[in-house]
């Protein structure tokens, strides 16, 4: 699927961005003010800049706020403004930050005064979809109202139109028809869909007008073997783990080994879960050796799983059964 905006972003927007939603943070008028303790301690759009990875999403992300921070200017001198919906779909394989990145959005465009609420209403199909007739579009004006003013993300939204009951009725179908006029609306609300690319693009072929209802889309790449030892190293540093050279080069070793071998992989998650296996095995480790308290935060080779198949037992057991491994 093409990409929103691929073209790379002039540092200027990036300034202009944050002076408009510094701005709006000191507005009265724009959101209310929270309590210290539940201020988190970098803001949406500083904890999106640092993300491993996703630069298409984040220039996408940062045109977005060029224009309403334009737009907001225009309107103050009284130019005319075209009408902008919020709604966008994210497309990409599991671990790819999608869900991450749409809290993100949902908290960046709130600090930026174009949404009016921090909520974040995550839903799939079993949570929308009801058993009787009547109860899938009570589900989604429920989640609607959840979600007012904030950010109402649906997990493979195309599952909604997937799987119709045992009587052929398709009451997913309910819960499109029930969000349309939400979606056709500029009514304080960012309706974010998000699943596999080749489901997405079937899925809104399927669904005549959703299109133009989801102007925006944005397309999560795999991450490279860089960017997942990046996330890697990240995830143990935050909890005060280092790696020694030969750890880290035997990490990245492996890491290239389940790129080329396994598809379906996770990514970010497999990469996260991987560190908590790499810690467990210091902690075993380190009490079967008595390491001293200096060490107790060194990852060395061995804390490193050594093969693939340590780390997907069950999805290589799969490739060799139908032929993919010897």
């Amino acid at each position: 699927m093409k990409r929103d905006f691929p073209l790379p972003v002039p540092e200027e927007i990036e300034s202009l961005c944050r002076e408009y939603m510094e701005q709006c943070a000191s507005s009265p008028t724009k959101r209310e003010e929270r309590p210290p303790e539940s201020a988190p301690s970098l803001s949406a759009l500083d904890e999106l800049m640092a993300m491993t990875g996703v630069e298409n999403v984040k220039e996408a992300v940062m045109r977005q706020l060029s224009f309403h921070k334009i737009m907001s200017r225009r309107a103050k001198r009284g130019l005319k403004t075209p009408p902008r919906l919020l709604h966008m779909i994210l497309t990409g394989s599991p671990g790819t930050g999608k869900t991450t990145v749409a809290r993100l959005i949902g908290r960046l465009y709130r600090e930026a005064g174009i949404l009016t609420s921090d909520a974040f209403v995550e839903c799939n199909r079993a949570t929308l979809v009801g058993r009787y007739i009547g109860e899938t579009e009570a589900n989604t004006r429920a989640k609607v109202r959840e979600a007012a003013g904030g950010t109402l993300f649906i997990d493979e939204i195309y599952s909604l139109t997937e799987n119709p009951d045992d009587s052929g009725r398709d009451f997913g179908q309910k819960v499109i028809d029930t969000l349309l006029p939400v979606l056709s609306s500029e009514n304080g609300m960012m309706v974010v869909g998000a699943g596999y690319a080749d489901k997405i693009n079937l899925f809104l072929r399927a669904n005549p007008g959703l299109n133009s209802r989801f102007p925006i889309v944005l397309d999560f790449n795999d991450f490279s073997v860089d960017e997942l030892l990046a996330i890697s190293v990240k995830r143990l540093s935050d909890y005060d783990f280092t790696l020694s050279s030969e750890a880290e080069g035997k990490l990245r070793g492996l890491l290239s080994a389940i790129v080329a071998t396994v598809p379906d992989h996770g990514n970010a998650r497999m990469a996260i879960s991987l560190c908590d296996r790499i810690m467990e095995r210091l902690c075993q480790r380190a009490e079967a050796d008595a390491l001293p308290d200096d060490e107790l935060g060194r990852v060395v080779p061995a804390d490193v799983p050594s093969s693939v198949e340590e780390v997907f037992p069950i999805q290589q057991r799969r490739r060799q059964s139908i032929g993919f491994c010897k």
